[in-house]
Order: C-alpha cells, then sequence, then structure tokens
C-alpha cells in the first residue's frame, strides 16, 4: 500500500522519483497484497499489482531512502545495511516520522482487523507519504 500511495502522490512527476517495496521477511515472496488491502486501494483509485520480494543488498545501491513501517523492520534494514559495503549512503527511516498526527513509530499491521484498519492504514500511509513526498521536493528540488 506505501508504494501504491507513493506512486498514485508522484504519478505527475515519474521522472522525479523512483519506487519499489519490499519486505524484510520471505513471507508471501510472489504474492499480490492481501485482497483487503487491494479493496481499500482501489476505493481510492490505487491499483497494487506488485508482488513481494524480500530486500536484497542491491536495494543500498539503487535507493536513497528505504522507508520501514516499524521499528521491528527498521532493525532488520539497520541491520542488513552493517553487511552492505558503500552503503552508507542510504537513509533508513520510519514512515511514521513523517507524521504530523502520530501515536506511534509503528505503521499498524491490519491483516488481523477489520476494514476499517486497512482504511485507517491508508490514511496513515496517504499522509506520511505526502509529507515525505514535500521533504524530498524540499531537500531536492528547491527552485
Amino acid at each position: 500500500m506505501a508504494e501504491g500511495v507513493f506512486r498514485e502522490l508522484t504519478k505527475d512527476e515519474d521522472d522525479k522519483f523512483y519506487c519499489d517495496s519490499a519486505g524484510t521477511s520471505t513471507y508471501h515472496i510472489g504474492e499480490l497484497p492481501d485482497e483487503r488491502m487491494q479493496t481499500t486501494a482501489q476505493k481510492h483509485s490505487i491499483n497494487l499489482t506488485h508482488r513481494a520480494r524480500q530486500i536484497s543488498r542491491d536495494d543500498f545501491d539503487k535507493f536513497d531512502y528505504i522507508i520501514a513501517m516499524d521499528k521491528s523492520n527498521y532493525q532488520n534494514i539497520l541491520n542488513l545495511k552493517s553487511r552492505v559495503n558503500n552503503a552508507a549512503e542510504t537513509h533508513i527511516m520510519l514512515m511514521r516520522s513523517f507524521d504530523t498526527s502520530k501515536d506511534n513509530l509503528d505503521v499498524p499491521d491490519p491483516y488481523y482487523g477489520s476494514m476499517k484498519d486497512f482504511e485507517e492504514v491508508y490514511e496513515i500511509l496517504q499522509r506520511c507519504n505526502q509529507n515525505f513526498i514535500n521533504f524530498l521536493q524540499e531537500e531536492y528540488f528547491k527552485s
């Protein structure tokens, strides 16, 4: 969902941004997102077609920023980064560090919840992605 929201928010600026999503575990590799997540995304005109993959060492060469959804994944990414040569330039951050109304640094996992929980995650990701994009534009695309 985070990738889908980011792509939707930057669709008019494809030449400025490149994004991809990955997990830190091997669960669901090759699978499409949860049907409830797809339904929530479609409700907001976002089509999720990305298939799950695991983060790799190459990601530290490809991306300036790697954004973790929760503290556990953040720590897993930092651990992998420490074993990658030349990864120092990659910034590892928590998605909710861009949330103006955070009560927790973790994006909640809606898997065991209701559709309301998936909608809440969408709203968090919408808000955080917009603030992250604003940060990137200020940082890299100042006029």
